[in-house]
């Protein structure tokens, strides 16, 4: 063998040497797919706390003030018996009006030359949370002339809404079907739920014209202030989301003939969710007889958690143990929560995604882990918006139990705020864990290195308020607890 060929091959050796040292090193620090360091018990060891303390907390309406936005999915439908939850009733408020003032149905202003065919309020289906299979019954009123239904206006997910007078029309239908097509006039489409009201109502719209309620926006709410869509609380076992804003799919159809240069015509006109339109959705939850009341707001420690999205409850998670942890590097540190199996779980299904923040007292207010919760932010509405990062683990994975059964399983990275707290560069916390659509907390302009002044930021969780609910082991669970395991390096 040639000393040139030799030092080729040792050459070749060595760069692939350097090629999966190097691989090795990036799947090490590669935390966002759950690859450590070696643990070999001499530099890097591994240990899991398993003293966490956790506690059941129901929400109250002013300390949760959630708005339901024009742009949100909003929430309608009856859930009659969640085993683990109980019962959920959601209902909508909303406005739907010309798109444009001076009205008119085809250009007629004689309104003796209209006819009245039908009319039909329609709602965008977007998603169901719960049994498709089991009737639901909607019915529509009119709002009180007299109630204060306004855009400019603030209401909570808590607030009961307002006083309606005229019974308008009823549906009764399954779930599952909204996502079929639906052929009507000049109109073939899916994901509607279609509402028949009184054709009475339908004639006083044609009645008006530009002498009234026609002629303004503000002369049009003076006539007609909107509907209320409520969801009979006799049946039914599910909630579904629908879009108003910018949904083609929702607005009011009134069907008409009409007699113009002596001819007989049908139309179609539309009333729609506007820029000027009013919403609100208000949900109410019922815990009776449910676990979660008797294991809520007191002050032992409770096993099992349960945790249900907006309006709901949450868990508070203490570590104590981290206080007193000797200095050391901290290569992962994530608190580990899993989903306790109960057959219902098929139909109320697992948030998209859990929430995790921290208490400060220092502000008497909840803010983003310090250090861990980055996000994509942008500027909306007046409050910085993002994405949070997908490796801080709000999305979790899916596994199964020891006994088989599929279960969900979230795992927190929460290790540059564990090794802050090492440092004495953060104080220990609080946690929170919780379901929500949008997240708004506090978090310093340096988030990557916390400094700097607080400010508020809103971080997307999940699709939409009410959907998704878990029962979840806590700090006391025979074979499920909640913990917190930590990769660490001596000093």
């Amino acid at each position: 063998m040639t000393i040139r060929l030799t030092r080729f091959i040792l050459f070749g050796l060595s760069l692939l040497f350097i090629v999966s040292s190097c691989k090795r090193i990036n799947e090490a620090t590669d935390l966002g797919d759950d690859l450590l360091p070696g643990i070999d018990g001499v530099h890097t060891f591994d240990t899991t706390f398993t003293s966490l303390q956790t506690f059941n907390h129901i929400f109250e309406a002013d300390k949760d003030s959630v708005a339901v936005f024009r742009s949100d999915d909003h929430i309608l439908g009856n859930i009659s018996g969640d085993p683990l939850f109980g019962k959920t009733n959601a209902k909508i408020f909303l406005e739907l009006k010309p798109s444009t003032y001076p009205w008119s149905f085809s250009g007629v202003y004689n309104k003796d030359n209209l006819k009245i065919d039908s009319v039909v309020l329609v709602l965008g289906w977007k998603a169901t949370y719960g049994d498709t299979t089991a009737p639901q019954r909607v019915n529509d009123w009119e709002i009180d002339h007299n109630s204060d239904f306004r855009i400019d206006s603030f209401y909570t997910i808590y607030d009961p809404g307002f006083s309606h007078t005229t019974f308008l029309g009823t549906k009764t239908f399954n779930p599952a079907n909204l996502r079929d097509s639906v052929k009507v006039f000049q109109d073939t489409t899916a994901g509607q739920l279609r509402i028949r009201l009184d054709n009475s109502f339908g004639r006083r719209l044609l009645d008006y014209d530009t002498t009234n309620a026609y002629r303004s926006d503000s002369a049009f709410r003076t006539y007609f202030k909107g509907f209320e869509i409520e969801a009979d609380q006799s049946m039914g076992n599910a909630v579904m989301a629908f879009g108003l804003d910018n949904n083609p799919n929702t607005n009011l159809a009134i069907y008409y003939k009409y007699t113009k240069g002596g001819q007989e015509d049908t139309a179609v006109s539309y009333f729609h969710f506007t820029n000027s339109s009013a919403s609100h959705n208000y949900v109410k939850r019922d815990f009776t007889g449910k676990e979660l009341v008797t294991n809520s707001n007191s002050p032992g420690e409770d096993d099992p958690i349960y945790i249900i999205n907006t309006p709901g409850s949450y868990a508070t998670v203490k570590i104590p143990a981290l206080k007193d942890l000797s200095n050391r590097i901290i290569n992962r540190a994530e608190l580990i929560v899993e989903q306790l199996y109960d057959p219902s779980n098929d139909k109320f299904t697992y948030p998209d995604a859990l929430m995790l923040d921290a208490y400060d007292s220092s502000l008497d207010d909840y803010k983003f882990v310090p250090f861990d919760l980055l996000s994509d932010t942008q500027q909306g509405f007046g409050l910085p918006n993002g994405i949070p990062n997908p490796s801080f683990g709000l999305y979790g994975k899916n596994t199964v139990d020891v006994a088989g059964n599929p279960i969900r399983v979230w795992k927190f990275n929460i290790t540059p705020y564990v090794q802050n707290i090492i440092t004495k560069q953060e104080p220990l916390h609080d946690l929170r864990l919780y379901i929500t659509k949008d997240a708004v907390g506090r978090m310093r302009e340096g988030m990557v290195s916390n400094t700097g002044g607080y400010r508020y930021i809103n971080i997307l969780v999940n699709p939409q308020y009410v959907f998704g609910r878990v029962k979840v082991g806590g700090g006391n669970h025979p074979t499920q607890k909640m913990r917190l395991r930590l990769v660490y390096t001596k000093i």
